[in-house]
C-alpha cells in the first residue's frame, strides 16, 4: 500500500484551493443577491490566499516531513463527486461548493494529524476551521435560494 507525503497533500490543496476560487468567483458572477455575491467574492479571496500559503508549505517545508498515516487510496474521499465547470448553474455550484468545503475540512483535519511539525498542524487546523465556516455560510445560502425558490 502506497502512503501520501506532505508534499502530495499540499499539491491536492493547491489544487482544491484553484478550483475553489474558480467556483466562487463565478458564483458571484451569476448571484443576483448584493450580499450573495460580496460573500462570494470574499470566500474567492480567503481560498486564494490559502492557495498562497500552501505554495509557500510546498516551497518551504513540504522536502522535511513525509507522513506515512493516510493511505494514498483514501485521499479519492476528498474530492468533488463532479468536475468545476464554468457553466454550472448556481444551484449546482451550490451544492458543488458544499461538498468541496467538506472535503476540505476533512482533508485538512485529517492532515493537520498526520505531521509532527506543530506549527503546519496549526495552520492545517485553521484552515480546517475556515473551510468549516465556509461551508456554513453557503448552506445558509442553499437553504435561503434553493430550498425556499425551488
Amino acid at each position: 500500500m502506497n502512503f501520501v507525503t506532505l508534499e502530495e497533500v499540499v499539491k491536492f490543496a493547491i489544487e482544491r484551493e484553484d478550483t475553489a476560487y474558480k467556483l466562487y468567483k463565478r458564483a458571484a458572477e451569476l448571484s443576483t443577491s448584493v450580499s450573495a455575491k460580496k460573500m462570494f467574492e470574499e470566500l474567492a479571496q480567503e481560498e486564494a490566499t490559502h492557495k498562497d500559503v500552501f505554495v509557500k508549505i510546498d516551497e518551504d517545508k513540504a522536502d522535511n516531513h513525509k507522513l506515512c498515516t493516510l493511505p494514498e487510496s483514501s485521499i479519492a474521499k476528498y474530492l468533488a463527486d463532479i468536475p468545476f465547470r464554468a457553466d454550472l448553474t448556481y444551484s449546482e455550484i451550490l451544492v458543488f461548493a458544499l461538498k468541496t468545503e467538506e472535503n476540505a475540512y476533512q482533508l485538512y483535519k485529517t492532515a493537520a494529524g498526520m505531521t509532527d511539525d506543530p506549527k503546519l498542524q496549526k495552520v492545517l487546523m485553521n484552515f480546517a476551521d475556515v473551510e468549516l465556516g465556509h461551508r456554513r455560510k453557503i448552506e445558509m445560502i442553499y437553504e435561503d435560494r434553493v430550498l425556499t425558490e425551488g
